[in-house]
């Protein structure tokens, strides 16, 4: 178990972090949860995390916030991000690109279309 790599998924909905959970896994990484931005930073700094997988919609920090915070640090500066959230807005979706994101989904995340662009964004950064 030592040897998979590890994603940390970010959502204060504790359903929305099992599902995506279980996605993640199926990309060959151990996940870990955190329930806010502030969860987050605790929890990228005790884990080498590889992919990280955010909500914007959190009490505390937010994800916008929590990227922008992430892209500032050089272990982190160059780590996946994708953001899953409920905001479809042209303007949200922007926001989180500026912030540092690889990739938006809206939920419901389509599966397949997720795992597809999810797996082709860490073979093309080299997370193997």
């Amino acid at each position: 178990m030592e040897n998979k790599k590890t994603a940390l998924v970010v959502d204060d909905s504790e359903i929305v972090r099992k599902i995506m959970t279980n996605l993640v896994s199926k990309l060959g990484f151990n996940v870990v949860e955190a329930v806010d931005g502030i969860d987050a930073i605790e929890k990228s700094l005790e884990h080498d995390i590889k992919l990280f997988v955010v909500d914007i919609n959190m009490p505390g920090l937010d994800g916008i916030s929590f990227v922008k915070r992430l892209r500032k640090t050089a272990r982190y500066k160059d780590v996946p991000v994708v953001i899953v959230s409920t905001e479809s807005d042209e303007k949200d979706i922007q926001m989180a690109f500026e912030a540092g994101a690889d990739l938006y989904f809206t939920k419901p995340v389509k599966i397949d279309n997720f795992l597809q662009k999810v797996g082709n964004l860490i073979k093309l950064k080299g997370i193997e």
